[in-house]
């Protein structure tokens, strides 16, 4: 027995697309004026077969046995009206129809009883909870259940109520898992610490994620020969290729910091400082660059900032890397801070997150002096959590922060994330697999 498919079904209705092309081209058509879709070549192939079109110096005729063709129903027409109505036709035309996948033989397996009888019985737990939710009897693995769960108006107007045995409350009882929406667990992680910097009198700051290389590296102190501004390092875009640079004032004290020093008491990197190559876009490396916008805007002005945001470096991709990558970063803005304030301030914003003890060894960055790299214990295990320190003069001062310190901090966020979640490959931070984001548990 056979049935027609969905793309015979389809020629049944509309005619076969060799037909079809008869209608359009009428006695002949340039080739190129025969409309093109995925069913042209189908038909130019069966018309040539059948002798129902030639096609030559690219004009495509229609034969005479063509214009018969066109004008009565052909052997596969009625071969497919057959199959539809009786599940068979004429052996040759069967294996033609077949080929072209506009039929398919229907059989049924023995695995196909079996699952259509597996579908006709009612399941366990389909079992269990009509038990739940029915006042009636239920088998469940060979054993009769009847007890009533439920009062019904008839039973109280009866009485038929007084007589029954009540089905107790069983909390252990079996119950299909129910999986309620929750937020994507990282994206729920970023958000809580969100929270926790907010709660800690952190005001949020946002900054684009194609940056200069003015603000990326120049507005913080960074020479610009520095083989972190390598193509091997960063991704610098190539259209466009440039940005505005901002205020010339602020420009201007930016280059005499770096030529030689200007009024740091610092001598500067030495050399000519170039607009041009401050000038070029990448994609941010870090989120210092909008630390140091920030700090043009307030000046002076004493206040504590924070940024959750993304950067792009070109690292190869593994259980550990991504050229993608998040960053929580830090400054806090005041008069006569000092570096003890700074690991104060580590220690209780580590503590938030659910870092049980934190240590410090020095570190280097181009824009901070002195700097630290700050780890933290966490399931027992001490691991790096990211690197602060304060901002140099030559990093202040052109950005009008002339009476104030900055203290400056930066966690490897997918890192805590890791931990919080359990998971050793951080490209599960952005797994869709369905199980994993299940069963994975939500933390504070």
């Amino acid at each position: 027995m056979y049935k027609l498919t969905e793309e015979g079904r389809e020629y049944l209705k509309n005619g076969l697309p060799e037909k079809q092309l008869l209608r359009i081209i009428g006695e002949e058509k340039p080739l190129d004026q025969v409309p093109k879709d995925q069913k042209t070549g189908i038909a130019i192939g069966w018309a040539k077969r059948n002798a129902w079109i030639e096609i030559q110096d690219k004009i495509v005729k229609v034969t005479e046995t063509g214009k018969k063709a066109a004008n009565e129903k052909t052997e596969m027409e009625r071969s497919l009206e057959e199959i539809d109505k009786n599940g068979k036709a004429d052996e040759n035309a069967t294996r033609t129809l077949l080929k072209r996948n506009l039929i398919f033989e229907a059989k049924e397996t023995e695995t196909q009883n079996i699952a259509k009888e597996k579908k006709n019985e009612m399941s366990l737990w389909e079992k269990i909870i009509s038990f739940f939710r029915r006042n009636e009897s239920v088998t469940v693995n060979n054993v009769q259940i009847s007890e009533i769960a439920q009062l019904t108006p008839d039973m109280i107007k009866s009485g038929s109520w007084k007589n029954a045995t009540f089905r107790k409350y069983d909390v252990n009882a079996p119950a299909p898992k129910v999986y309620g929406g929750k937020k994507q667990p990282y994206a729920q992680f970023l958000d809580d610490m969100r929270e926790k910097l907010i709660g800690l009198g952190f005001e949020e700051m946002n900054g684009p994620m194609v940056e200069t290389f003015f603000w990326n590296s120049d507005a913080l102190f960074m020479p610009q020969d520095h083989p972190a501004r390598g193509i091997k390092d960063v991704f610098v875009l190539k259209n466009p290729t440039k940005g505005d640079l901002p205020d010339e004032n602020l420009v201007a004290k930016v280059k005499a910091t770096h030529e030689g020093g200007w009024i740091t008491d610092s001598t500067g990197w030495g050399g000519t400082w170039s607009k041009e190559e401050a000038s070029r876009l990448i994609m941010r490396s870090h989120t210092t660059p909008v630390s140091a916008r920030t700090l043009f805007n307030v000046g002076d002005k004493p206040g504590k900032y924070f940024i959750i945001d993304r950067n792009f470096r070109t690292d190869m991709i593994d259980a550990s890397h991504l050229m993608e990558f998040p960053q929580c970063e830090g400054i806090v803005v005041g008069e006569n801070l000092t570096l003890s304030h700074l690991l104060g301030f580590l220690k209780e914003i580590a503590e938030t997150v659910g870092v049980q003890d934190v240590k410090y060894k020095p570190g280097f960055f181009p824009f901070t002096e002195p700097s630290v790299e700050l780890f933290g214990k966490m399931n027992g295990k001490w691991l790096e959590l990211g690197g602060a320190g304060m901002f140099r003069p030559e990093v202040l001062k052109p950005l009008g922060i002339n009476n104030c310190q900055v203290l400056a901090w930066g966690l490897g966020i997918a890192r805590l994330a890791m931990i919080k979640l359990g998971i050793s490959d951080i490209r599960m931070l952005y797994s869709d697999d369905l199980e994993f984001l299940r069963n994975v548990p939500m933390v504070k």
